[in-house]
């Protein structure tokens, strides 16, 4: 009796865990291996028959020139959303953190609310201020005798990826700036006295003391940057839908479109299957960089 009993408490921790592993099983783990399925079939979708094409998907995408564009895009996205978020997120926290300052509440809860605004929100809300005839951008360069330069900004392929960037961007800074302020509060104050003592100028402090201690910090906003700006989805589509002309079209854009729109189901699952070794690869490189440099 007591090593029946024995033999179920062994068995307890499994049945405490199960039912989420049974749901990270079904909505994780056997949608991931169907999509990886799908990727070696032509198939619309709705058809119940389905013909295996082997790799002619994978083949299809090394040769298609909007996949690479997209690919450039998300580059693009990525350097962007490192050097941008980070340093203003960086530089407000540094900011915020100075007993100078009053009123620090006020700025830290202005800064992160558009982190939980809704990105359909965000989304229709930059459509206006970019709208061509009443957005705010145009009317201030009206206002203030600039007409030529009006245009409209989402509609024109040279100014589309900046301006889906900066309202990308603008999600983002209010989180940063919340992390680095946590970690600036963990930093040992006796670092900048001995700074101090040395002579070091401001500038000096921050780039041989602040960011040396911020380090950690960094390194995870950047694989979270990372990883983000390669599955950056919603925004885009929400605004330009990866046009005009493909001009501000992503990965997750042109996956989408290939299988939901163009019913190309095959096709759009080897475009995620490249997406998520492409997540992988990249997020190993920069591990083991940093893992190198330290």
């Amino acid at each position: 009796m007591n090593l029946a009993i024995k033999k179920l408490k062994e068995f307890r921790p499994i049945v405490f865990i199960l039912p989420a592993l049974v749901c990270y099983v079904i909505f994780l783990v056997i949608p991931i291996i169907r999509t990886v399925q799908y990727s070696f079939y032509q198939w619309d979708g709705a058809s119940p028959f389905m013909i295996f094409v082997g790799l002619r998907n994978y083949n299809r995408l090394i040769h298609d020139p909007i996949f690479w564009s997209a690919l450039g895009h998300n580059i693009f996205w990525i350097l962007a959303t490192i050097i941008l978020p980070l340093g203003v997120g960086l530089l407000l926290a540094i900011l915020l953190s100075n007993k100078v300052v009053k009123g620090k509440l006020i700025f830290r809860v202005s800064f992160f609310l558009p982190v939980i605004i809704s990105l359909v929100a965000v989304g229709i809300i930059w459509n206006w201020i970019y709208h061509p005839d009443f957005g705010i951008v145009n009317s201030i360069l009206r206002s203030i005798g600039l007409d030529p330069l009006t245009q409209p900004w989402l509609g024109n392929e040279k100014t589309v990826l900046p301006a889906l960037l900066i309202a990308g961007s603008w999600t983002y800074y209010g989180f940063c700036m919340v992390v680095f302020l946590a970690a600036l509060q963990g930093v040992d104050k006796t670092y900048y006295e001995a700074a101090k003592i040395e002579g070091a100028t401001a500038f000096q402090t921050f780039f041989y003391v602040t960011v040396p201690l911020l380090k950690g910090t960094i390194t995870l906003l950047v694989l979270n940057s990372l990883i983000g700006s390669f599955k950056v989805f919603d925004l885009i589509f929400l605004m330009t839908k990866g046009g005009p002309y493909h001009s501000s079209e992503v990965i997750g854009t042109y996956m989408f479109n290939e299988a939901f729109s163009m019913n190309d189901v095959g096709y759009g699952a080897a475009i995620s299957i490249a997406l998520a070794l492409l997540i992988g690869v990249c997020s190993i490189i920069y591990l083991r960089f940093v893992e190198k440099e330290d």
